[in-house]
């Protein structure tokens, strides 16, 4: 099967490129090699803000949230570069949390939190697993109070990837004890800056760093509540289709396979090629039809996916 992106696209990829070509430096590298980043001062906190300056964060979003809307291959042509340049690329918060605001919200949940997640300023850790509820994620008991005009949490989180680099917890938590297990949960917006909160890292034995994060009489606005009180589980699950059902962008994949083939152009000590055994040509050729291949599906289901606005995107596909 053969694609082909139209003009528009074709304009739109170049300006990415244009932007990513300006605005990855060095100093932006460096710190992206650090193994316990943290924002949100430094190189990426000023690389996001760009790209919320540009509406990037929101790009598939409806107009009327302040978005561009574009369609999925617009996003997708986007997330395909910003993983092949290895910089921050729009993350849960953009593509999971925001919708469910826009959809679940009350009115002060969308003035208030939107525009911060499309200038790129709020960045959420997802808070669903704890010791004991990891899969069985129902039976969780971080609990919210309500005391006057306040929620006062109390609990644990684990596995809470990015909370060291966050500023705002998606937080779940049980709202009625008494209730169902399914229909006493909420989701509430926490600032990690909190008093009462400690975040406790977590390492895989990757050196991928994870967290415990723990909410200690965490005081937060009864308006933070998203939606309905004891409505969570729906906004949790419509979260988590989001995210089981993002598109595979594979410019990672791309920039390995890039990286090996000039890797192996480069002369050992003894002076031979590593590129000149035939056994490592054919592997080579084999990972390149592989990533070529990776992401032929998504493009076919990008270019059906209609963006939030009626207007279609018209994909044909990715360029060749």
């Amino acid at each position: 099967m053969d694609f082909e992106l139209d003009a528009g696209q074709r304009a739109w990829l170049a300006e990415v490129r244009e932007f990513l070509s300006e605005n990855v430096t060095l100093e932006l590298r460096a710190e992206l090699a650090e193994r316990d980043l943290e924002f949100p001062d430094g190189e990426v906190t000023r690389f996001r803000r760009k790209v919320g300056e540009k509406g990037w964060f929101g790009l598939n979003w409806p107009r009327e949230y302040g978005g561009l809307g574009l369609g999925a291959v617009y996003q997708h042509l986007l997330m395909s570069e910003f993983e092949y340049w290895g910089v921050p690329r729009p993350d849960l918060t953009v593509t999971s949390v925001a919708p469910m605001i826009m959809r679940h919200g009350t009115e002060q949940n969308k003035t208030e939190w939107l525009p911060l997640i499309a200038r790129g300023e709020m960045i959420c850790a997802v808070g669903y697993s704890e010791a004991d509820a990891g899969t069985d994620l129902a039976s969780l008991r971080t609990r919210a109070t309500r005391d006057g005009d306040h929620w006062v949490i109390n609990g644990s989180k684990i596995w809470n990837s990015g909370a060291q680099r966050a500023t705002h917890e998606w937080l779940c938590v049980r709202t009625d004890p008494n209730g169902v297990r399914h229909r006493g949960i909420s989701v509430i917006i926490v600032p990690i800056d909190t008093p009462g909160i400690q975040i406790r890292p977590l390492y895989a034995w990757s050196g991928y760093r994870t967290n415990e994060v723990h909410f200690e009489d965490v005081r937060v606005p009864v308006t933070n509540l998203i939606g309905e009180v004891n409505r969570g589980w729906t906004y949790i699950t419509g979260a988590l289709d989001l995210e089981r059902g993002a598109l595979t962008n594979a410019g990672d994949l791309r920039r390995a396979v890039d990286e090996l083939r000039e890797l192996a152009r480069r002369p050992r000590r003894d002076g031979s090629v590593p590129s000149g055994d035939p056994a490592l040509r054919r592997r080579l050729a084999q990972a390149e039809a592989d990533v070529e291949a990776a992401p032929t599906g998504c493009w076919r289901t990008a270019a059906k996916v209609r963006p939030w606005q009626a207007n279609s995107s018209g994909c044909t596909g990715p360029p060749r």
